[in-house]
């Protein structure tokens, strides 16, 4: 047997007190009376001998000594050892990610139903139970571990919040496996919207019961993706790009209205119709200066999940690219095309020859025309333009210093990035040669059945590759299109690069670099208000929607952008829960077990008080 609160123990010198009254009594006084007829006849009455009156005292005693004793151990909260193979150990798991604060239309949302739920089955558990808490975010915390204090455990559960971060539900697995494998005889108890998939061994032996917290019916539309870039060979214009997502569970189609706000007024307004599981792409035109705000807000009739359903972030500063040009013989319209965007502010060039190759300081982008190194460098994204030989992933076949000309160009991917305000219908091109490309590199624009454009990534490296020669084509240097592609094919491929733009657009629950205080424009569900971070370690979690500005001028982006919990999950059918194990309800082997023992020692503080009620008025002890 050990103690739950040990520290109330040294309240037994209470015992001090009637052992002192015992042994330090008074004597009896002589008064003196007018007659003895009243004390004789009681003294007649209850005569004792001299021995029952010592053990009446004496029992009186340790009936008092014995009460107060139990009061003190029913305080400390005693528990018994029953031995690890009888012990019973639950590891609780609440799901604490962004779709747990979906709403019913009671307005309770699927973490407050968790706690509830989990809060009942946890009063009606033994008192020797022992409890571990873990809440599920991006990554897995646990705030109770393999206590028996049942009020620590309540306490630990209703103090948690929704966070506006996606599941970290691999890792959870672990943690919980670890935690239960610490007793013999564990249960995993999984309170969520969605269950987990029990396929790992570990997982598997152990009893696994899942909570169904989801809503019997679901409406969800989300903003899952989002970025801005400056606009190609166009000054203070920008282009934004959303990517909006319906849950699968939508019973039907929904219409969707996006609002976009810039500079704090309204600037554009779209309706959009999505299927159940259906996405839309939308890439907005946006025209201001660098530094302002912009506002997304998304609104669909029923939805219960409002914390996808905005997005804030500054209008970025467009910094320029740098690009290495490496030719032998230069295209005039290649030359004009990069000069442009020059002059934009939108590059900066190092030109070079073959025999420059490798260059001193490492650009952007490489863009190599009609001519290739060896070895092929895979440690930057590259244009390779006209190319006479193999280069790199990609085999070719030259046609000649006069190339085949094409009278029809048949575009295979508009939706691509590098053909966005490309328009293909009137071009005329000379194709220089016939390109093998790996699968991963999809064909832009066609010539009958051979790639004349194509883009795509080979481990890891963005690659764009055209096989035709500007300079020989009929009719492109009447049309904008080949300064688009460039300057497109130049952004899609330094996408990733840090100088492209002033600010980052990050993840909810990333980590951030920062010192002092980070001030927010965060995203509360029905509007953006501000709010401030203090970072006293330099590192600071990301767990708020909006933007963001640090002390030393950096400023971001942080949004949830997750298709998993956007995609909100509806109650499993009693059909659909038999791959689940439901863990074995815990009984105990008696009646008697029912109480825990300082119920046992208060019920018998109470049969003590009786028995001395009754021994004080019937028997006179006292």
């Amino acid at each position: 047997m050990h103690f739950l609160a040990p520290h109330l123990l040294h309240l037994a010198w209470l015992a001090l007190i009637p052992l002192a009254l015992y042994l330090f009594r008074r004597r009896a006084r002589k008064v003196p009376v007018s007659t003895l007829l009243f004390f004789r006849a009681l003294s007649r009455e209850h005569q004792e001998s001299a021995w029952l009156r010592r053990i009446k005292r004496l029992l009186s005693l340790l009936l008092t000594l014995l009460i107060l004793l139990l009061g003190v151990f029913a305080l400390a909260r005693p528990v018994t050892e029953a031995g690890v193979e009888s012990e019973d150990a639950i590891v609780l798991v609440v799901d604490c990610s962004a779709s747990m604060a979906a709403k019913d239309e009671r307005g309770q949302s699927r973490l407050q139903i968790a706690q509830k739920q989990l809060a009942d089955k946890i009063r009606n558990l033994p008192a020797q139970t022992q409890l571990s808490l873990v809440a599920v975010e991006s990554k897995p915390r646990v705030l109770l571990s393999r206590s028996r204090n049942q009020r620590d455990c309540l306490r630990a559960l209703e103090s948690l919040t929704v966070a506006p971060v996606e599941a970290g539900d691999e890792a959870a697995k672990i943690t919980a496996h670890r935690l239960a494998e610490l007793e013999s005889r564990s249960q995993i108890w999984h309170a969520s919207d969605a269950p987990w998939s029990m396929q790992d061994e570990d997982l598997a032996k152990r009893p696994y019961a899942f909570i169904d917290c989801a809503l019997n019916t679901a409406v969800n539309v989300g903003i899952t993706a989002f970025q801005i870039r400056p606009a190609p060979l166009s000054r203070d214009r920008f282009e934004g790009f959303l990517k909006i997502t319906a849950a699968a569970a939508n019973p039907q189609k929904v219409t969707s209205t996006l609002e976009v706000h810039l500079g704090g007024r309204l600037a554009q307004l779209r309706e959009l119709e999505l299927a159940p599981g259906a996405s839309a792409s939308l890439l907005l035109p946006l025209e201001g200066v660098h530094g302002q705000q912009v506002e997304f807000r998304l609104s669909t009739p029923g939805d219960c999940l409002a914390t996808d359903n905005g997005v804030v972030a500054p209008l970025p500063e467009g910094k320029p690219l740098i690009v290495a040009w490496f030719t032998e013989k230069p295209d005039p319209f290649t030359e004009l095309a990069l000069k442009a965007l020059i002059e934009q502010g939108r590059i900066e060039m190092l030109r070079g020859r073959p025999q420059d190759w490798p260059p001193k300081q490492k650009p952007d982008v490489y863009v190599f025309e009609n001519w290739a190194p060896s070895p092929w460098p895979e440690d930057r994204p590259a244009l390779l333009l006209s190319p006479a030989a193999n280069a790199g992933p990609i085999r070719v076949r030259s046609l000649g210093p006069r190339g085949v000309p094409v009278p029809a160009v048949r575009t295979a991917a508009p939706d691509h990035p590098v053909l966005f305000r490309v328009s293909s219908s009137r071009l005329a091109l000379t194709q220089t040669a016939i390109l093998s490309l790996p699968s991963s590199i999809e064909p832009l624009w066609m010539a009958g059945s051979e790639p004349l454009l194509a883009a795509g990534e080979v481990n890891g490296q963005r690659l764009l590759v055209s096989a035709f020669s500007p300079s020989r084509s009929e009719n492109l240097a009447l049309l904008p299109a080949f300064p688009l592609v460039l300057g497109n094919a130049l952004y899609w491929c330094g996408e990733s690069s840090s100088t492209l733009s002033s600010y980052e657009v990050r993840h909810t629950g990333s980590i951030l670099t920062a010192e002092g205080s980070l001030h927010w424009t965060e995203w509360d569900g029905n509007g953006f208000r501000s709010a401030t971070d203090e970072t006293s370690s330099g590192l600071v979690s990301l767990q708020r929607i909006g933007m963001w500005d640090t002390t030393d001028g950096r400023k971001g982006a942080c949004i949830l952008g997750s298709e998993t919990e956007t995609n909100l999950p509806i109650q499993i059918p009693e059909t659909n829960t038999t791959e689940i194990t439901p863990a074995p309800t815990l009984q105990r082997a008696s009646w008697l077990q029912q109480w825990t023992v300082p119920q046992l020692l208060i019920w018998s503080i109470v049969l003590l008080l009786l028995l001395e009620s009754f021994l004080f008025h019937r028997k006179a002890v006292f």
